[in-house]
């Protein structure tokens, strides 16, 4: 199983360079990928800049978004973006893309709530479709291709097992340490693969908050989660409790998930202090 570090900037008030540190520091530590996570309206940094400057940093290092809040973007724009991404960096993007639930991202972005999961569905034929290199307009293609993007969908509703086997090439799962349950999708996301006659077999991505140190950083990373799933109480709760807080849960969480045939795992940082890379590194690597 991969094992991929998160990238801070959905941290508020992060160092913007410190993401080059820490994009290099994750590559040289053997990290297999670095990840990102979207979200519009919370002072962090834009996911796919993130990621671009994360890719000009490394050579090797897999570029994941887990996850982007796709439906806020326009998508013949996100699919020149992303295609723009994946050739500069040579093929290393994994997208992993959702819904979110959070109405002022949407009203924010100018753009409807309640009708995110359509375009979602409709999205992603678009994204195939420029990627592929085809017109979306009968006039010249868009952006680099063909480029290759595997697409992950978050989320465990019927609309994400929907999307994870027939649309996509697998599954993102939530940050939670609730093994069974996220066992059991899997499984469900194997079977629905199957059953729609893919080749092959679907990606399965698990994630997990971590912040690792003294009393007062991993209290420091509670907060941050305190505030940043403020908006959904019960997921906050949940959040803050399933945090990664010691070397060995880490560790155990990586022997969980691969058990459970995962293929990769990524642990966000809930602190922005570059010595998580390394505390993490000695933990799992």
């Amino acid at each position: 199983m991969k094992v991929g570090i998160g990238l801070p900037n959905h941290v508020a008030g992060v160092n913007g360079p410190v993401l080059v540190e820490w994009a290099r520091r994750a590559e040289e530590r053997g990290f297999e990928s670095v990840t990102t996570i979207d979200r519009l309206i919370y002072p962090g940094l834009d996911s796919i800049v993130a990621l671009a400057v994360a890719a000009g940093a490394t050579t090797t290092t897999t570029l994941v978004t887990n996850v982007l809040l796709a439906p806020l973007y326009p998508p013949v724009l996100l699919a020149k973006q992303l295609a723009s991404l994946a050739d500069a960096s040579g093929g290393r993007l994994v997208l992993g893309v959702a819904v979110g639930g959070r109405p002022d991202d949407y009203v924010s972005a100018g753009t409807e709530f309640a009708t995110r999961g359509k375009r979602l569905d409709a999205a992603t034929a678009v994204w195939r479709r420029v990627w592929a290199g085809e017109t979306v307009d009968g006039g010249l293609p868009l952006g680099p291709a063909p480029v290759t993007i595997p697409v992950l969908f978050g989320g465990k509703s019927s609309a994400t097992l929907r999307r994870a086997t027939t649309l996509g090439d697998g599954w993102a799962a939530g940050a939670v340490r609730d093994y069974p349950a996220q066992s059991s999708f899997a499984d469900r996301v194997r079977s629905g693969w199957r059953a729609a006659d893919r080749p092959g077999r679907p990606i399965l991505q698990a994630s997990l908050n971590v912040t690792l140190g003294d009393a007062d950083v991993v209290e420091d990373g509670r907060r941050h989660l305190g505030r940043y799933y403020a908006f959904t109480p019960d997921y906050c709760a949940l959040s803050v409790a399933d945090m990664v807080s010691t070397p060995a849960d880490a560790l155990d969480a990586v022997r969980a998930y691969r058990d459970l045939g995962f293929d990769r795992l990524l642990f966000h940082p809930a602190v922005a202090g570059l010595d998580q890379v390394d505390r993490l590194a000695d933990a799992v690597l």
